[in-house]
């Protein structure tokens, strides 16, 4: 178990997974989330503005013993918001689940619910969040996950501008402010259709006067390389049409200078890349993904900082546990902003 460095005893861990255990198949109301008020972070200032980022799930949210570190993670966001510091918006780079079971869902969003009440939480889809066929690899039906079941955004303060299809978001526009300006996520399902890369081209290209975050699961590997070929979703997707990472890239992101940047996980741990756009601006490529740490994914998160006195934006790799910064050049840097 971590070592908590606030009023959370290991007792209380424990009894709060307890109860959660004992709550989550009630039929009458939702569980009851024991959230926890945890210390007030000295990393974060009261004039920044903040963008969590929460990387692959999978593991916290597939396996018991992992769920009270999402459960301190979800706390701490919480607890800061609580004591005013400014976190606008949450992104979470896909693979929320492990293999796309009721139980799995419900896990998230036992643990989520709260903070998505206050703060915008955008989601994409992954390959665990889809039903795979009897080979336990390929994914014959798109149309199988729960993801838009569950990520609604119905009751929360994520506003959903556009979307590819009726009822559904795997492929969504979501609306936010960051940093005092106006910045739209646009979200990508996991080894996006042909009509679906159009769809997204087609509206950035209309609204030249808007910025964009690219939120997709799969685009670097672990080595922070962009995929051009082999890419998971390739394999996965039987007779279906399927864009690698290259190809979004080609298609959506170099000719249009108005995507800041894009977020993916899928691979590795932390990675980035740097690649000139049409225009010649270097567009950071950002990989955040916590399925191979210890304990699921071990408290770590990435935080966004937006100063009002400077033009970048420092992405930091925090572990909410032990209260530290990764210090790793792909997961601690600052690129341009403003």
């Amino acid at each position: 178990m971590p070592v908590f460095r606030n009023s959370r005893s290991l007792l209380s861990v424990i009894l709060s997974f307890v109860c959660f255990l004992s709550a989550a198949g009630c039929s009458k109301g939702e569980p009851i989330y024991r959230i926890e008020l945890l210390d007030c972070d000295p990393l974060l200032n009261d004039s920044s503005e903040y963008m969590v980022v929460l990387g692959d799930l999978q593991e916290y949210t597939g396996n018991q013993h992992y769920r009270p570190w999402l459960q301190h993670t979800m706390d701490w966001i919480w607890s800061q918001c609580r004591y005013g510091r400014k976190i606008r918006s949450i992104l979470q780079v896909g693979d929320v689940t492990s293999n796309n079971s009721v139980g799995n869902w419900e896990v998230f969003m036992y643990h989520y619910r709260q903070v998505g009440k206050i703060v915008p939480t955008i989601v994409c889809a992954g390959n665990h969040d889809y039903t795979w066929g009897e080979d336990g690899w390929q994914i014959e039906d798109r149309y199988s996950t729960l993801f838009s079941d569950y990520v609604t955004y119905e009751g929360t303060p994520a506003e959903v501008i556009e979307r590819f299809e009726p009822e559904r978001t795997e492929n969504v526009v979501i609306g936010l402010t960051l940093g005092g300006e106006r910045c739209n996520v646009l979200v990508l399902e996991y080894g996006a259709r042909d009509e679906v890369v159009q769809w997204a081209a087609a509206y950035v290209a209309a609204h030249p006067d808007q910025r964009f975050i690219l939120l997709t699961h799969e685009f670097l590997t672990a080595k922070g390389v962009r995929i051009s070929k082999g890419s998971s979703a390739e394999a996965q997707f039987v007779d279906q049409s399927c864009n690698t990472p290259e190809e979004i890239w080609e298609k959506l992101v170099f000719g249009n200078d108005n995507i800041v940047c894009v977020l993916c996980g899928h691979n590795g741990f932390v990675q980035r890349l740097f690649s000139p756009n049409a225009t010649g601006r270097e567009v950071p490529q950002i990989l955040f993904n916590v399925q191979y740490q210890a304990n699921g994914g071990d408290g770590w998160i990435q935080l966004w900082e937006f100063s009002p006195d400077r033009d970048t934006v420092v992405v930091r790799t925090y572990n909410t546990v032990r209260n530290e910064v990764l210090q790793d050049p792909n997961g601690t840097f600052e690129f341009g902003w403003r």
